[in-house]
Parts: structure tokens; sequence; C-alpha cells
């Protein structure tokens, strides 16, 4: 039997858990993999004299046993291999063959013009899509029980436990999008729109993690028990079929990332730009907006405030963006306004998360704004 035909059995049948549990994380690794080695060469020494299936004349023999060395034991294979993992192909992976020699897999030529055409043709799908603004600004006139600042605290409310559970940040707009677009569609009572709020959450999280969607007893108990499982799953299907399965969506966050190279953005300038936008998601008269515009007034307020001259580059960012300055101007006034009131704010969830080590303590950031001087010639 060939070495890459045993299979690999692993025997801890006279292992002390206790103490296995108990050893720190670098301790239990080295362990395991001892256990790994011993057990494999265990089994080696007990597998019986394997028969030759085919009948090979002197050389042919001498010549397999020159050719096939066998593998000692799997702990020798890389981590990923031995976790049953399999890796990437990637253009400058070597195959070893039998018969000791190797090849290059064949690497593909980038052509740059090709990929500057994928690039653009993304972006100006995705800038037409968020063009204009998908909500038509009516939902509180529609909703009899819900108003603004419900709106407001549930927003906030889902922000923190987007942050408690780590999830990616498309998450967190995706969700507020769901929300928002439930609103203009279904009259919510009062004692069901935390429901819908973790509902759309859980969608989301289907939508856009991998690894970290939230299980939904989790979701239970960040609601303190108002809501059975049964109830999230009811409401789930609910919002599912008022947006008829039609989840795909940009977010300003998406733009964001798109627009950060042409507008040379370090990671603190980034870092602000997103702070900008995540305030504006708590303010239901930002909706009118559309996604690029958020983006591109977030990108040319920091600028403003960072003093970076120009603040608004007619070659580049209006060739990727498609928005003159003028065009996004009323908007960063609107983002400047909401920067300078956030201490006076109820809802803080937002400060509070941008003000930690991992978002560069953005929110710490004061700017005084001088009365007789307009948006578009401010100092900071």
């Amino acid at each position: 039997m060939k070495a890459h035909q045993i299979p690999r059995l692993f025997c801890v049948a006279d292992y002390q858990k206790e103490n296995f549990y108990c050893a720190a994380k670098h301790q239990r690794v080295q362990s395991s993999l001892a256990i790994r080695e011993k057990s494999s060469n265990s089994f080696h020494s007990m597998m019986p004299p394997q028969k030759p299936q085919l009948k090979l004349n002197e050389d042919q023999s001498n010549r397999t046993r020159e050719g096939f060395q066998r593998v000692k034991t799997d702990s020798n294979m890389p981590m990923p291999l031995r976790n049953g993992r399999n890796l990437s192909i990637t253009s400058g992976v070597t195959a070893i063959l039998t018969n000791k020699t190797t090849f290059q897999l064949p690497q593909k030529a980038e052509n740059p013009q090709l990929v500057n055409g994928y690039k653009n043709e993304i972006v100006t799908y995705m800038r037409d899509r968020s063009s204009k603004s998908n909500f038509k600004m009516t939902a509180f006139q529609f909703q009899t029980e819900i108003t603004e600042k419900m709106r407001s605290i549930l927003l906030d409310w889902l922000i923190d436990v987007h942050h408690k559970f780590k999830l990616d940040p498309e998450t967190l707009f995706l969700t507020i999008s769901i929300v928002n677009r439930v609103l203009e569609l279904h009259q919510i009572p009062k004692q069901k729109f935390q429901l819908y709020g973790i509902a759309a959450l859980f969608i989301a999280s289907k939508y856009e993690e991998v690894y970290s969607v939230p299980h939904v007893r989790d979701l239970v108990y960040v609601c303190d028990n108002a809501y059975p499982k049964e109830e999230i799953l009811e409401a789930e299907g609910k919002i599912i079929s008022l947006l008829s399965f039609d989840l795909l969506t940009t977010s300003p966050y998406r733009m964001l990332n798109i627009y950060q190279e042409t507008a040379k953005l370090d990671q603190k300038n980034f870092m602000l730009c997103r702070y900008l936008i995540e305030l504006s998601l708590l303010e239901y008269s930002m909706i009118q907006y559309s996604n690029n515009v958020l983006a591109s007034a977030a990108i040319y307020l920091v600028h403003k405030i960072r003093r970076i001259h120009p603040s608004w580059s007619q070659d580049s960012m209006v060739s990727i963006t498609g928005l003159n300055e003028i065009d996004i101007r009323t908007c960063a006034k609107e983002m400047c306004n909401l920067l300078q009131g956030q201490d006076k704010k109820q809802f803080n969830s937002i400060r509070k998360k941008f003000s930690l080590p991992k978002y560069l303590e953005v929110s710490k950031i004061r700017i005084e704004k001088r009365p007789s001087q307009h948006l578009h010639t401010l100092q900071y």
C-alpha cells in the first residue's frame, strides 16, 4: 500500500484530557502533534506487509524501490493539508511527480487593459445602481406607530449588537438597508419593531458573513428573551417575502472602498470617512442621498478637515465618481453638522465604537466651524 493511501488514524484513548485542556494553547498544539506522530509510527509498525498486486520483473522492482520513498508520518505535512483543508491553486505551485521530475504550473499573464476594463465596468455598474436613492422618504407618513426617534433607537441598538458579534461592516449596512425598505412596505406594530430589526440582522448575516453567522439562540438572548426562536424565523420569512428575495444592494462603505485608492486616503482618513458614513445611518434625512453621494461627500469632508488640497480633484475624483463638487457639497455640510453635534446626541454607540484603538480613535477628533465661512472654504 502506498503512503498516500494509508488512512490517518489517531489513538487518543489513553490521553489525559484534564491535563490537555488545562495546558496553555501552544502546549496543547505541541502535544497534539506529538500524539499524531507517535500514533502514525505505531500504525506503520502494526500494518502487515502488503502483497504486490502486479508482478514486476527484477529491473522494474529495483527501479520501483529506488524511485519511491515512503513518507514517515502525516505530521510532517503542512498544517493546512494536515487539517484536511485544500490549499488554493496559485501560479507558483510546484507539483512533484512519481519519477522525481517537477513541473511549474503555467502562469496567467495579466493584461492591464483587460483588468482596468473590468474594474471600470464594475464601478460604472455600482455607480449607476446607486445614482439615485431607492427610498421615497415616505416611511413615517405610512407608519402609524413607528417614529423617527424609534428608528434611531433601534439602529443604535443594532449597531451595538453588530459590534458585539464582530460582524463584517457590510452586514451592518445591509441590515439598515433592509430595515429602511421594510419601513416603506409594511406597517410594523411598535411591539414587533425590535423583532423585525433583529431578523434583518439575521438575514444580512446569512448574506454577507462566512463563518460568523450568529445562531438564533444568540439573537434570542440579545433580545432579552422578548421573542422566541419561532417568531424570529417567522419575521425572517416575512421580510424576505416583502422584499421579493431581492437583497442585492450597494452601500456607501463599498463605494468608499472603491474610491479610497483614487482619493489616496491613508488608514486614519479612511477610518474617519467610515465614521462619517456610519453617523449618517442614524439620521433618516440622510437616506435621500445615494450611496455614491454619501461616500464622495465623506471623502470631500475629510479632505477639508485634513486640509488636503485639492479637496475634490477634477481629474481623478470627478472621473471615477461622476460627481462635481457642487453635487456633494450639501451632503458634506450635513455630515459636518452631524460630526460637530455628536457630543449632544443621545445615541452614542457609533461614537463609542470609533473611540477604540482598533478604529484609530477617530471619534475623538473635534472640529470647530468658523461661522463666517462656508463649507467649501472651511479651515478645521
